[in-house]
């Protein structure tokens, strides 16, 4: 098992250890499918409730099972959240959106929040500490997941989803996923900066 502190903090997951940003464990979903404002939002839609509400019920699996047998459990879990959950963004997004997304969204059933995170940390912790940290977790990813597509939108189609802006440039570049991970290794290199200054205060 994993020596981190089990102190939880919304600060810890929202920044500190934010999943894409810093320890990169979602780097992924966020580079190829957040795009623009739409698709990132269908995508932190989906994760926000799926990962919540499999993390919160996993919990209660006994932890006598051994763990390979917990990991297969865990994304079953997860597959019973994410039907609904997916109905739910096909509600508020629209499924057109829902479908451009793809991959990305059934992907995000066996995210390392839900496999690997619950184990090295949230379930070493009581619940009135897990649950904070948790939901730092989630906030961060779709923070910068809705942030990320935002400013592809921007950058590449000169609009915020429906909103058209007044812009006469644009950055194709920026929409295909090499240009999602330039743009989030730079954030990551910027958040690392700032962080290791504060510690130095």
């Amino acid at each position: 098992m994993s020596k981190e502190k089990t102190k939880g903090s919304l600060s810890d997951g929202l920044w500190r250890q934010n999943v894409v940003l810093v320890s990169g464990l979602l780097i992924g979903p966020v580079a190829a499918g957040a795009t623009n404002f739409e698709n990132a939002v269908a995508i932190a839609l989906v994760f926000t409730p799926l990962t919540l509400l499999t993390v919160l019920a996993c919990r209660l699996i006994p932890r006598k099972i051994v763990y390979t047998v917990r990991v297969i459990l865990y994304a079953l879990v997860a597959a019973l959240f994410y039907i609904p959950t997916i109905i739910m963004a096909e509600h508020l997004v629209g499924s057109a959106v829902v479908t451009s997304v793809g991959i990305y969204l059934p992907i995000l059933m066996v995210n390392p929040v839900i496999l690997t995170k619950s184990e090295t940390r949230f379930y070493l912790m009581p619940l009135k500490d897990m649950l904070p940290e948790l939901l730092g977790y989630v906030l961060g990813f779709g923070i910068v997941c809705i942030t990320t597509g935002l400013i592809r939108d921007i950058a590449v189609n000169g609009r915020i989803g429906w909103f058209r802006l007044d812009t006469d440039f644009s950055i194709p570049a920026m929409e295909t996923t090499f240009g999602g991970f330039i743009m989030l290794g730079i954030a990551a290199a910027v958040v690392r900066q700032i962080m290791n200054r504060k510690k130095e205060t």
